[in-house]
C-alpha cells in the first residue's frame, strides 16, 4: 500500500528552498538529546517514492512544496528528493476551509515533525496545491518562428541572428534607440521567436521609473490594505522560482525604460548575480528580508529597452554596463519589407523620403523612428501622426535650436502638402 506524508520543518534550521529541484536531503528521526521523534513508526514505514509536502511551521504555517523518499529509514535517517517548491504558498487555513481534511494527522499532534496522510486526504490536499500552482496551461499559444519575426519587425536575417546569439550567450542585453523604432514591440516578439510560440506565461513585462524599489521587485515588508508592514515577494523573485521549476524552458526578463530605474538599488543585493558567470545555484546571496539563498537560474534572460533620446536618463554607471551587452535599434527606412508594406500610399513614401533627409541632418539620438509609419491607416490619419506626433517631437527635440527646427519642419509639411 502507498502511503502519502508531511514534513514539517522549521525555516530557521532547515531552509528547504535552498534546495534546488532534483537535489537529495537526508531528515533524521531523532531529536538532538538522541530520542526518538514523536510518530517514530512514520519513518520506518516510508517507501521508496512515496510523496512528502514539506510545511514550514514558521513564522506562518504554510506549505510550500513537494518532495519524495529517496532512499528509506537506515541509520536513524530518511533520504529525500526534492521535486518542487511551490511559488505560490498553501497556508493552514487553505486546508482548514476544506471540511474533508481538517482532522488529518499533522493538526491532531502539537509535537512530531513526520506525519501521515491518507490517499483521499493527500489528493485534497494537492488538488489546493494544483489550483494555486497549476502546473498545467489550458491556453494554446500560437507558433512564433524567425521568419514571423522577420514580417512583423522588418529585421534582415543576418540582423535577427546576431541579436539572437547575443541575448542567448550574454544573457543581459539592452536594446537602445531612438523614440519610434519598436524596441518594446520587437524585445517581446524576439523572446517569442526564441520560444517558438507566443508563450505569455515565460515572460515577464516590468517598467522602470525613479520611485521602483527593490521591495516590489525583489523581496521587502510593504503595507497591506490596512496599513500595516508584512513581508511581500517581488516580482522577479516570483518569476526566478518558476524559472526554477521549470529548467527544460527559457524565461524572459523584459524591462521597459531601464534607464529611469536606478537599476543596481532595484536589483539590491541580487545584482551581482547578473552577470551571466553568476547565474546558477553555485552562486546566490542571502536575501535580508526573507534570509532565504536567492540566485537567478540559468534559463532567465534579460532584455531592457532605453530610449536613447532622453539624454538625462542615460545608463552612465559602469558596473551596470558591465553587466548588459547593448544592442542599437535603428530606422528601417531602407529595408526592402518596410518599403513594399509603406507603398500602399504616395504620401507615405513621401513623407518617408523628407523623414530619410532629417535623419541625415541630425545625431542619432534624435533620430525619427520607422514605428510612426507601421500602422495601417488612411492619409487624413497619417497627416495627423504628422501634426499631432512628429512636428511636436522636432520641436521638443530642437527647442534650443530654432533654425534647425524650422527647416526640419518645413520639410515635413513640403511633403505633407505636395
Amino acid at each position: 500500500m502507498t502511503n502519502y506524508w508531511w514534513l514539517t520543518v522549521n525555516p530557521r534550521v532547515f531552509r528547504f528552498k535552498d534546495f534546488d529541484n532534483g537535489d537529495l536531503f537526508a531528515y533524521s528521526s531523532v531529536n538532538e538529546d538522541g530520542s526518538d521523534r514523536k510518530i517514530h513508526n512514520n519513518f520506518l514505514e516510508a517507501k521508496r517514492g512515496e510523496k512528502v509536502f514539506i510545511y514550514e511551521s514558521v513564522p506562518v504555517g504554510r506549505i510550500i512544496g513537494i518532495c519524495e523518499i529517496e532512499k528509506e529509514f537506515k541509520d536513524n535517517m530518511l533520504c529525500f528528493k526534492k521535486l518542487e517548491t511551490f511559488t505560490e504558498y498553501i497556508r493552514r487555513t487553505d486546508i482548514e476551509q476544506n471540511r474533508d481534511i481538517v482532522n488529518i494527522e499533522p493538526f491532531r499532534y502539537q509535537e512530531g515533525i513526520f506525519f501521515k496522510l491518507s490517499q483521499d486526504e493527500y489528493r485534497a490536499i494537492y488538488n489546493i496545491v494544483r489550483e494555486m500552482n497549476p502546473k498545467q496551461t489550458y491556453m494554446i499559444y500560437p507558433d512564433y518562428s524567425k521568419n514571423d519575426f522577420l514580417k512583423e519587425c522588418f529585421f534582415e536575417s543576418e540582423e535577427y541572428d546576431e541579436l539572437k546569439e547575443l541575448i542567448l550567450g550574454r544573457k543581459n542585453v539592452i536594446l537602445q534607440g531612438p523614440p519610434g523604432t519598436g524596441k518594446t514591440y520587437l524585445a517581446k516578439r524576439m523572446a517569442f521567436s526564441i520560444l517558438g510560440k507566443k508563450d505569455t506565461g515565460k515572460i515577464l513585462n516590468v517598467q522602470f521609473h525613479p520611485k521602483y524599489s527593490v521591495d516590489e521587485f525583489i523581496e521587502g515588508f510593504r503595507p497591506d490594505d490596512i496599513g500595516i508592514y508584512k513581508y511581500r515577494e517581488g516580482c522577479f523573485k516570483h518569476f526566478c522560482n518558476e524559472a526554477r521549476n521549470d529548467k527544460k524552458n527559457k524565461y524572459f526578463l523584459l524591462i521597459d525604460e531601464i534607464n529611469r530605474g536606478d537599476v543596481i538599488k532595484i536589483f539590491g543585493d541580487t545584482f551581482m548575480l547578473l552577470e551571466p558567470d553568476k547565474r546558477g545555484k553555485e552562486n546566490y546571496v542571502e536575501l535580508p528580508a526573507s534570509k532565504e539563498r536567492f540566485y537567478i537560474p540559468e534559463n532567465l534572460y534579460i532584455i531592457g529597452t532605453m530610449n536613447i533620446a532622453d539624454q538625462e536618463q542615460t545608463m552612465s554607471d559602469y558596473a551596470v554596463r558591465r553587466r548588459f551587452s547593448f544592442y542599437n535599434i535603428n530606422p528601417i527606412f531602407d529595408n526592402k519589407e518596410f518599403i513594399k508594406y509603406c507603398s500602399k500610399s504616395d504620401l507615405k513614401l513621401r513623407i518617408i523620403e523628407a523623414v530619410k533627409e532629417v535623419n541625415g541632418m541630425v545625431s542619432g539620438n534624435k533620430q525619427i523612428g520607422h514605428c510612426y509609419f507601421c500602422k495601417d491607416e488612411n492619409d487624413k490619419e497619417l497627416i495627423r501622426t504628422v501634426k499631432y506626433e512628429l512636428i511636436p517631437l522636432v520641436e521638443e527635440y530642437f527647442k534650443d535650436e530654432p533654425q534647425i527646427k524650422e527647416l526640419i519642419i518645413k520639410k515635413l509639411e513640403k511633403a505633407m502638402n505636395k
